[in-house]
């Protein structure tokens, strides 16, 4: 296995890096700070974003991308995170679903749908998938018919019309293009009478209702959507009917690696902070990173980010190279990464003491940002059933090549 990087990776890192040192970081704090959720998200980031090539960077060069994998948009996401988890969080969601859409779409849709999001340097992407009722039911996914999304999809000739509502969705009120599920046939499982659609958002009666006050990464914007008789033509399904989910699963298998650098970057941040404070602040007569105790402390936040890195590499190649890829990978490394990245940034408060709290100290949103990946794209703990539920399939005699794929 190599773990060298290559030139490309490299230099789309370094594209990442300057965007977060010079455009995100100066302002983080600030926009992190106003009151108003609408006022925190800041469209000039997203349009330097474009001037630099990163937002949509996983198209090709005919769309005016540059077809970059998994590691690389990790790469990117570790760094632009240790800037600002919001900042990340939106361009995120925004390339997991043009991956989704070079997956699935047809060649027809792609012609319709991608210059409308190439050629707007404001084109966010955005997938709706959870409702007021149905979160984890949707992600396990709930196998029975009495529960999950309720958002339906009724034929109407040529057409579609969807009626429902979601909620949480990160982007929904940035976003020019939306995959939205819905419910084809109440009849049959989530797996198997869920649907996925491309809507504009300039659809008639698709509306935006409250854009969520989070208490972290607050740079994004989530928001509930109203659908009331929505009208999309069948030329614009996603994929078969009735498959919305599988395909959502087949071609997301790098949601747990874009999820854990999000997060992870958190952490990083929350080191490099700590590690400038314990070298300047003083006690004892010398400055408390050489005091034993707190060197345990940094060296074990080294280790927690250093280790979650290494996972979510590993899980992004293995969804480029899927002979390598188990159920697992999709979902470990962000359960992984979320937990130590709460205790990394706990070390972190405890270091900087009383000084940890004050607002414009600037760690304290470290530990809001830190806490939103408990439980988006899924809890910790559905995700940890999904693990169990897969093991349980597992035969004897296939033990060993959990630890040696391929």
């Amino acid at each position: 296995m190599d773990f060298e990087l290559n030139e490309k990776q490299k230099r789309w890192r370094a594209v990442a890096r300057d965007f977060a040192n010079d455009v995100v970081r100066p302002v983080s704090q600030e926009l992190d700070g106003r009151t108003n959720p609408l006022d925190c998200f800041d469209w000039s980031i997203i349009e330097a974003a474009d001037s630099c090539g990163m937002r949509i960077s996983p198209l090709p060069a005919q769309w005016g991308g540059d077809s970059t994998d998994h590691l690389t948009q990790v790469l990117m996401l570790e760094e632009l995170s240790a800037a600002d988890m919001g900042v990340a969080v939106t361009l995120a969601g925004a390339w997991r679903t043009m991956r989704w859409l070079l997956a699935e779409a047809s060649p027809q849709q792609l012609n319709n749908w991608l210059p409308r999001v190439s050629g707007n340097a404001r084109g966010l992407l955005a997938a709706a998938l959870t409702e007021p009722e149905a979160g984890s039911d949707n992600m396990l996914p709930y196998a029975g018919t009495d529960g999950g999304m309720k958002m339906s999809a009724v034929r109407s000739g040529g057409n579609w019309v969807l009626n429902g509502t979601k909620k949480y969705v990160t982007n929904a009120n940035r976003a020019d293009v939306i995959i939205v599920f819905a419910r084809t046939d109440n009849e049959k499982s989530l797996l198997e009478g869920v649907t996925a659609f491309i809507v504009g958002a300039d659809t008639p009666g698709l509306t935006v209702g409250t854009i969520f006050n989070k208490s972290g990464e607050r740079l994004a914007n989530n928001s509930e959507l109203f659908f009331e008789d929505v009208v999309v033509p069948d030329s614009d399904r996603l994929g078969a009917v009735g498959g919305g989910l599988y395909s959502f699963g087949k071609h997301q298998r790098a949601t747990s690696a874009y999820n854990a650098a999000t997060v992870y970057g958190v952490a990083r941040e929350a080191l490099r902070r700590s590690l400038v404070w314990t070298r300047s602040r003083i006690q004892g007569g010398k400055p408390i990173h050489q005091h034993q105790a707190v060197g345990a402390y940094l060296a074990d936040m080294l280790g927690a980010v250093d280790v979650a890195r290494t996972y979510a590499w590993r899980a992004a190649w293995a969804a480029d190279n899927p002979e390598h890829f188990n159920v697992a990978l999709n979902a470990f490394p962000k359960i992984f990464a979320a937990e130590q990245s709460m205790a990394v940034v706990a070390k972190c408060m405890e270091l900087f003491g009383g000084a940890s709290i004050m607002r414009d100290v600037g760690v304290e949103k470290l530990l809001r940002d830190a806490s939103v990946f408990l439980h988006s794209d899924g809890t910790n703990i559905i995700l940890r059933q999904r693990i169990a539920t897969w093991l349980g399939t597992i035969a004897e005699q296939d033990f060993d090549t959990l630890w040696t794929p391929g």
